[in-house]
């Protein structure tokens, strides 16, 4: 019996350790899958990345360092290294945004020691590490003086800084501090009577017998003063010191003056820009001799207008070459080198305003189909077509076909397309056009595949509307689905002298003019594109002026606008007043459109400020009418398409910051829906997308970032099964709302968009720190019960923080700084939705919500599906003879 019972103790305990030993490979296999990664090869396969740092204010070769680099300095607040010979950026360091981090001078580069002044109260000066862009100090300065923080100057100088203040109607005040340690060295006063509230630093005006004159500081390593008379049409240069010494040569009035040392001699040169070419004309200071061998003339699409920033020009063994760092009005940026550009950087891109993608047009093949099956052109209508003629187009098709389908596997090279090869539209509509519109006035195509700049044109002397740079609108009247006519876009802005409109249109795929300028002699107040085209498939702009006229363009569409007026309305929201209008244009004629007021809203400006104003998206298609409930009843939406969401921020009756959201029928001016939340301010975010809306805040009771949500239902009974109409409909919606706690800073959002609306909302969350994370619509479902038990389908429970899981950051490791917008845009199949992010940095990518329920994976495997239906065919024939043999045996029985 005892061996019987060691026996099976030891069976229990080898049984134990093999339980355990199984228990430690689940775990370990569990931590396998649960381990979410991206593989390196899937790096920028369906994504891509560009960064920038914006308008170039200060600048600086680095000739100290081994590796030679110009650091900058911009206006987005960016510090930052670029490689001498390519270009890119090799370390960038952001500062705060907005005026805390607005940088006021930067200097010491050719010392070896890298300084920055940024902010105001207090000013912050920082020692930066020239390799690395790290910061070896930093130390603030406070500053006395608060209301003329806004005129006080900064120079730095032989590792001193200078803190430069005026003091009106008495002179300047200067303090020399110790750039690394901070300490206060010295402080002098310069008497200077004629500095009052109305004088700038940098420019002083003067009079005397050709007066009045125009005083500047000259950029480069010399004090030098430029003066400007006869309108700016000439100037002098003086050489400020001890003893001023003025140089007795005229210059040409709008030649731009740099200041750059040659072997220890003073050389000043002169940057004109004239019929697209720049020339850079070098001279000696003291003497004003020619210097031919250091003078540049270039013509580049990229240089508009430039000035130089930064100039250095070092002997070599071959001689004297000079680098030139050149900032244009377009804030492109350029090297010149031996009348030779280098490289050029694209800086407005890192101030869009404007964003469209395009679908790109056919390949030439698909064309030739098209046109020998366009219904028009198939239309008999002289009887001159006849079997043979319609037979021989047919075979002469083919022909061509097999004639490029033969060049293709010859190799030969096939004849020249009006349109490159890799420019056509691929059959699930993810190849794209980015059409972006910068505050310059600077137009670009971006194609999706790689981020490629395809074309890039200039309009002059526009601005956006209001004086806001940020106010340009970009309309698509025809996309690329109507060959043989041509897509085009346009540009709506205001004239930069006049004020009033402008439209310029232009082929979006390659950019090209097609009716150039058109100046509309009035102010634009409010546009609208109709949603009818013409016979040429041309939609037509509805434009509204301050005179409360209404104008179509092109004048073509007139005819259409006139036929749809009966059912038109105009939307109206005046930040400055606080009034909310709509106009309609019922008593139009078929000659003239004509608008008459039907509705205003009084909003007190001082109390309340508009904020935001949003509307749907024109292009979303709303695919459930309903929601199921758990007791198989439907909760229809509330899809009001002229429904429109208004933001107005303010300070309350008791001093404390306030919030409104309005709900409002932008055609009967009707009020949906209105909600307060006290104790709350911006930076505000507003998403809205069929019958919900979502919206972002900062709680500061509470210190937190908080999303609200809005739901809408009719009820259980539609009132309107076909079509939704303002005018008729009475009864107020039902209404569901939530709040749920942020655990970050928001500084965009946007829904997702599909081509037939089936797949799921998902909202783009741009984070402050720069992730960009999808955020499923279900965690901010109004409807999360609180109850646990309640249950309805596709409703979790509520809980009031959203978490961030790091897998939903699309972006991964890559982040996008000042994020200003976020355009999404449907694609060919219903489960994508492509993205693109634009800011600082520019970043596509495309994201599934629903995952890609049409569409094969990558890595699926064709071969073990053909080997399995071959095997099932073989299998079912087999069977049938086996079946049939077994049949006739049972009938001979």
């Amino acid at each position: 019996m005892a061996p019987f019972v060691w026996s099976f103790r030891g069976n229990i305990n080898r049984f134990l350790i093999d339980v355990q030993i199984l228990q430690y490979l689940i775990v370990l296999v569990g931590l396998f899958n649960l381990s979410l990664c991206l593989y390196e090869d899937q790096v920028g396969k369906f994504d891509w990345k560009q960064n920038y740092v914006g308008k170039i204010k200060f600048a600086s070769f680095d000739t100290v360092s081994t590796a030679k680099k110009i650091i900058v300095a911009t206006e987005e607040n960016v510090i930052a290294a670029l490689n001498l010979k390519s270009g890119q950026i090799l370390w960038r360091r952001i500062l705060e945004k907005g005026y805390a981090g607005r940088i006021r001078a930067l200097g010491g580069v050719t010392d070896g020691d890298l300084i920055s002044v940024s902010g105001g109260v207090p000013a912050i000066v920082r020692a930066w590490d020239l390799a690395t862009g790290h910061i070896l100090h930093e130390w603030p300065i406070a500053e006395q003086n608060y209301d003329r923080i806004k005129y006080i100057k900064w120079h730095i100088k032989d590792g001193t800084l200078h803190h430069i203040l005026p003091i009106y109607n008495s002179g300047v005040e200067v303090t020399s501090y110790d750039s690394k340690t901070g300490d206060k060295l010295k402080t002098r006063r310069v008497s200077a009577p004629f500095i009052t509230q109305e004088t700038d630093i940098n420019t002083i005006f003067g009079a005397g017998a050709q007066g009045p004159y125009l005083l500047e500081s000259v950029l480069g390593e010399e004090p030098i003063v430029s003066i400007s008379a006869d309108n700016n049409q000439r100037k002098r240069i003086l050489l400020v010191g001890e003893v001023s010494i003025p140089i007795q040569r005229d210059i040409v009035g709008d030649a731009m003056l740099y200041i750059v040392s040659v072997d220890n001699e003073k050389v000043l040169l002169e940057t004109t820009y004239k019929n697209g070419i720049t020339e850079i004309v070098a001279s000696e200071l003291l003497t004003s001799k020619p210097m031919p061998n250091l003078s540049i003339s270039v013509t580049h699409n990229a240089l508009l207008s430039p000035t130089i920033v930064s100039s250095v020009c070092p002997r070599q063994t071959r001689g004297v070459t000079c680098r030139h760092l050149l900032a244009s009005e377009d804030h492109s940026v350029a090297l010149l080198q031996h009348n030779k550009l280098i490289w050029a950087r694209e800086e407005a891109l890192a101030n869009i305003v404007a964003v469209e993608i395009i679908e790109l047009p056919m390949s030439d093949r698909d064309q030739e189909i098209e046109t020998e099956f366009d219904q028009k052109e198939s239309i008999d209508v002289d009887s001159s077509w006849d079997v043979l003629s319609m037979m021989f187009r047919r075979v002469s098709s083919q022909f061509k076909q097999a004639k490029t389908f033969f060049q293709s596997i010859l190799s030969f090279t096939p004849q020249q397309s009006n349109q490159r090869i890799d420019l056509v539209r691929d059959k699930f509509g993810l190849h794209k056009m980015i059409v972006l519109v910068t505050s310059t006035g600077k137009l670009y195509g971006i194609e999706t595949r790689k981020g490629e700049i395809i074309w890039q044109l200039r309009v002059p002397s526009i601005r956006g509307f209001a004086k806001r740079s940020d106010a340009i609108i970009l309309y698509v009247q025809r996309g690329s689905r109507h060959f043989p006519y041509p897509p085009q876009c346009a540009l709506l802005a205001e004239d930069r002298k006049t004020g009033e409109g402008i439209v310029y249109t232009f082929n979006p795929i390659t950019g090209q003019p097609l009716d150039g300028l058109v100046k509309l002699g009035y102010r634009i107040k409010q546009s609208m594109l109709l949603h009818v085209a013409t016979d040429d498939f041309l939609r037509g702009i509805l434009i509204f002026d301050t005179r409360n006229k209404v104008h179509v363009y092109p004048e073509s569409a007139t005819t259409i606008a006139a036929s749809l007026a009966k059912n038109t309305y105009i939307f109206i929201a005046d930040q400055k007043t606080g009034i909310l209008s709509g106009y309609s244009l019922s008593y139009s004629t078929a000659y003239e459109l004509i608008s008459h007021k039907v509705w205003e809203l009084h909003l007190s400006p001082t109390n309340q400020r508009i904020t935001h104003v949003v509307s749907k998206n024109p292009i979303e298609r709303v695919h459930s009418q309903g929601r199921v409930l758990s007791d198989r009843s439907v909760l229809y939406k509330y899809i009001n398409p002229n429904l429109v969401a208004i933001v107005t921020e303010g300070v309350g009756y008791t001093h404390k910051n306030t919030l409104n959201l309005y709900l409002l029928d932008a055609v009967s001016g009707a009020m949906i829906f209105s909600i307060m939340h006290k104790r709350v301010r911006g930076p505000v975010h507003v998403v809205h997308s069929e019958n919900w809306i979502v919206y972002s805040y900062f709680n500061e009771k509470s210190r937190r970032t908080e999303i609200a949500s809005l739901e809408l239902y009719e009820g259980k009974i539609q009132s309107n099964t076909t079509v939704f109409s303002s005018l008729a409909t009475t009864k107020l919606p039902i209404v569901e709302r939530q709040a749920f706690i942020f655990p970050a800073a928001i500084e965009f959002m946007r829904e997702t968009i599909t081509e037939k609306g089936i797949t799921s909302k998902h909202i783009i969350v741009a984070l402050a720190n720069g992730g960009i994370l999808e955020l499923p619509w279900m965690m901010v479902d109004p409807r999360r019960p609180i109850n646990p038990e309640i249950r309805e389908e596709g409703v979790i429970p509520y809980m009031p923080e959203i978490p961030i899981h790091m897998d939903t950051i699309i972006n991964y490791n890559q982040s996008i700084f000042r994020i200003s917008g976020i355009y999404t845009s449907p694609s060919g199949l219903e489960s994508t939705c492509l993205v693109f992010v634009h800011g600082l940095d520019l970043f596509y990518t495309r994201v599934a919500p629903s995952k890609t329920f049409d569409v094969l994976k990558e890595d699926f495997d064709y071969y073990l599906i053909v080997m399995v239906l071959t095997v099932l065919l073989i299998s079912s024939y087999i069977t049938k003879k086996l079946a049939s043999q077994k049949a006739q045996k049972q009938a001979w029985k």
